[in-house]
């Protein structure tokens, strides 16, 4: 599906608007567009509202997955099949077009290889932007046929753009030859202001998958080990099949009823409601790229707990926007929580400085204005073709 974001849903233009040609860059960017929920769509939804949208021509291509859960082998074949002609069709006649692909680990990556070998067959240049907490290990997991094919396409693209300095190191340890950039995820200012005091007693939120990856048994644990009188609410898509019965059987059976509450997926309106009333933030997870939840709690001015993987240390500074643990230590996170529970002024003062941070690094503008440094530096200023213009099938 292609989505001009100058236009509205299912409207195309044959030419580019005078706008349009004015602007530095033609831009075609790929992954899976809201509502879908999760990391990609959340930053491709970011970018596609922000100044990125004046400043280059900005067309919209959504990878997410249409056909139902239940599909059949061929029917999965007939969905790629038709998702690479339109892709095609896009590109065809755009030569010097950035064709920006988001992607991640599994055999997802594999299939943006193919946009990616498309692209270039139409003389575009390829950014392959790479999110999730598990890349590495899904490299490391390769045999080594598949790992040189993964390099390979790594290494056949312009750019390879990593969420933060520790994931460069990362990839560039496993996809040697590629020449890789920094781009921190950044999250849009909130709507609602924050509404502490709200609660009976100090009430964490979560967000994510719930699934083991996010560390949700272990915030169980915390939840039993706590000395401060404080509760969770848990709010997110089931991660792993089951996993909401049982958590729910598990919650039960540790006499956590009142103390920790699920609140399945909450989006938009109702999740910014969410942050503003929420006192504090947990994210125990085993593994993370550059969580947007994190970044949107700070946002919220909330006071942090989470655990030192991926790219939170870089964005987590110890006792000044929260604390950090090490990952499956229940003991741990939950002295951690206690000391945020007890102190609410402490909270409004990390709370405060998380919103600081925030606004300078991670906001939706700071995000797009270094992606647009970093077109310029890589491809050079320059000016989209003009001429007709193909447009996929809504």
């Amino acid at each position: 599906m292609r989505l001009d974001s100058h236009s509205k849903p299912g409207m195309t233009s044959s030419f580019p608007s005078q706008s349009a040609i004015d602007r530095r860059h033609r831009v075609v960017m790929s992954g899976p567009l809201p509502p879908a929920i999760g990391g990609m769509a959340s930053v491709v939804g970011a970018l596609s509202n922000s100044q990125l949208t004046s400043q280059t021509h900005l067309t919209l291509f959504d990878t997410g997955k249409k056909t139902a859960v239940n599909r059949t082998l061929l029917q999965g074949i007939q969905a790629r099949l038709r998702l690479m002609r339109d892709w095609s069709a896009l590109l065809a006649g755009q030569p010097g077009t950035i064709a920006h692909i988001h992607t991640c680990s599994g055999f997802t990556f594999f299939l943006d290889g193919l946009l990616a070998f498309v692209a270039r067959r139409h003389g575009c240049r390829v950014v392959l932007h790479v999110h999730g907490g598990l890349f590495d290990a899904f490299l490391d997991g390769l045999n080594p046929i598949m790992l040189r094919i993964a390099q390979r396409i790594a290494r056949r693209a312009d750019l390879v753009l990593a969420l933060s300095e520790d994931w460069r190191g990362r990839l560039g340890q496993r996809l040697p030859g590629s020449r890789i950039a920094v781009l921190q995820n950044g999250v849009a200012e909130p709507t609602c202001a924050p509404q502490r005091g709200a609660n009976d007693r100090p009430t964490f939120l979560f967000l994510g998958n719930l699934s083991r990856l996010k560390g949700v048994p272990v915030l169980l644990d915390a939840l039993e080990l706590a000395q401060a009188d404080w509760c969770v609410q848990l709010a997110g898509n089931e991660g792993e099949p089951g996993y909401t019965q049982w958590l729910n059987t598990e919650i039960e059976r540790r006499g956590l009823a009142g103390r920790a509450t699920l609140l399945g997926p909450v989006v938009g309106e109702a999740k910014q409601q969410l942050l503003a009333r929420s006192d504090a933030f947990v994210l125990p997870s085993l593994a993370e790229g550059l969580p947007m939840s994190l970044l949107e709690a700070m946002a919220a001015s909330l006071p942090v707990v989470a655990t030192n993987v991926g790219a939170i240390p870089e964005v987590i500074n110890e006792g000044v926007e929260g604390y950090l643990v090490p990952p499956n230590d229940a003991r741990l996170l939950a002295a951690a929580m206690d000391r945020v529970a007890h102190a609410s002024q402490h909270r409004d003062t990390m709370g405060r400085a998380g919103h600081a941070k925030y606004k300078d690094l991670y906001s939706v503008n700071a995000m797009a204005q270094t992606l647009l440094d970093t077109y310029d530096r890589e491809f050079g200023l320059q000016r989209p073709a003009v001429g007709p213009q193909k447009a996929t099938k809504q």
